[in-house]
């Protein structure tokens, strides 16, 4: 294990592709902390709009997501990583010029399809340029070069609203810089003749009739819809009660520093441990204490707190939700499992954002008791429907492999359960 793990290391493409995922997050993370904040303060646009424009860049990131399945057979995946980095350089240009609500919708949607194309291709070649045995470990380092993006960005995102500058435009020339890295790095890709791969679609109606992986993926859904507030509510809550948007992005580098510390302990001493459903159900608990003690807090040290329960939820939830979709997959089907799963990450995304805007301003606001309460009441809910989900599909998966897995035959209806 040690010499293939050496052996990783010595793969120049694979460690090109973790500068990118270095850049690709140091950029993102520019503007994640304050946009909210921005468009509500100096665009003064309403907390429902605000959630709007959110949920318009997760629905348009579900198109790049599909569209990066074909894309790569006919172009290359190398081109399709350089367009999403463009499109959303394009994109923060646009938000650092554009002053009306429908001009932040446009550019909202060009981000997510940036983001579509770009995040989930990359994966794919991380997955590609590691053997089988070794990508657990590839992305584990994956998430801790990314969580390193999220610091930088985290700590010059406060310098900058130090001196009360925006950081659109640095996060366009990043952007373009990881457009250029990319196309300098990698090789072309474009595959031409009858002998190159083509994305297979009939595979997604085997899913639809798999009813253990369809219940589960509901539950994902809403779990999805509740995870997408803290990005938009913990920057709005942050500046109520600091009166500042300068610390928000050194919360982010705290929890980023959090995740680099102690992901691997918490997947060794916890996740390997107990049940993934329990696991999975202590990681909502969590997301959701964290989300409603925002409320509670009202000094910086408070929501630092608040954030990091948030945080420690999300190890817990983010490495089990992707090893029960393996748990639920037969092989064949594994990569048409993930891809609908990513699917159901964006969807509630964005319902979550798009709905959770509203329904926080028709309560009363960030400063007000009313939508911690109902994000309290909502974990619990939640809590309750996974508790009921897991003792139905333990029952029915004893031995912890579906019966899709153990054996079915070749006429059966494998995975319909």
């Amino acid at each position: 294990m040690e010499a293939s793990t050496a052996l990783m290391w010595r793969n120049k493409r694979y460690l090109m592709l973790l500068v990118l995922v270095f850049f690709m997050h140091l950029a993102a993370y520019l503007i994640v902390p304050v946009f909210p904040i921005f468009l509500q303060k100096v665009r003064s646009l309403s907390l429902s709009e605000v959630g709007l424009i959110l949920g318009v860049g997760s629905f348009a990131y579900q198109a790049g997501s599909l569209l990066g399945g074909p894309l790569p057979d006919r172009f290359g995946r190398r081109f399709v990583m350089m367009t999403g980095a463009l499109l959303q350089s394009f994109a923060m240009l646009g938000y650092h010029y554009a002053q009306a609500y429908g001009l932040f919708l446009l550019f909202s949607s060009v981000n997510g399809l940036g983001v579509g194309l770009l995040s989930p291709t990359i994966k794919a070649m991380i997955a590609d340029q590691v053997m089988a045995d070794q990508r657990t470990v590839a992305f584990s380092w994956r998430g801790i070069f990314a969580h390193s993006g999220i610091i930088v960005a985290g700590l010059i995102i406060t310098w900058l609203t130090s001196i009360g500058k925006q950081p659109f435009l640095l996060a366009a020339l990043v952007f373009l810089i990881l457009a250029i890295l990319t196309r300098i790095s990698l090789p072309a890709d474009h595959c031409v003749g009858p002998e190159c791969p083509r994305t297979p679609l009939v595979e997604y109606r085997h899913i639809l009739t798999h009813r253990s992986y369809m219940m589960f993926s509901g539950i994902m859904l809403l779990l999805w819809a509740l995870y997408a507030q803290f990005t938009m509510i913990l920057p709005l809550r942050g500046e109520a009660v600091l009166h500042s948007a300068t610390l928000i992005g050194l919360i982010w580098t705290i929890n980023s520093v959090s995740v680099v510390l102690f992901q691997g302990a918490v997947s060794r001493f916890v996740l390997q441990r107990i049940s993934p459903y329990l696991a999975l159900t202590l990681g909502i608990l969590m997301l959701g204490i964290g989300l409603t003690a925002l409320g509670w807090a009202n000094h910086f040290i408070a929501l630092s707190g608040a954030a990091l329960l948030f945080i420690f939820g999300e190890m817990l939830f983010m490495p089990v939700q992707d090893s029960l979709v393996g748990h639920f997959a037969q092989e064949k089907w594994l990569g048409a499992y993930f891809g609908f799963s990513n699917f159901v990450s964006g969807i509630g995304t964005a319902l979550g954002t798009s709905i959770g805007g509203s329904l926080v301003q028709r309560l009363g606001g960030v400063t007000s008791v009313n939508p911690w309460i109902v994000y309290a009441i909502a974990t619990v809910f939640l809590a309750a429907i996974l508790g009921l989900f897991a003792i139905y599909a333990t029952a029915r998966h004893k031995k912890g492999t579906p019966p899709s897995r153990r054996g079915a035959g070749q006429g059966s209806r494998e995975g319909a359960v």
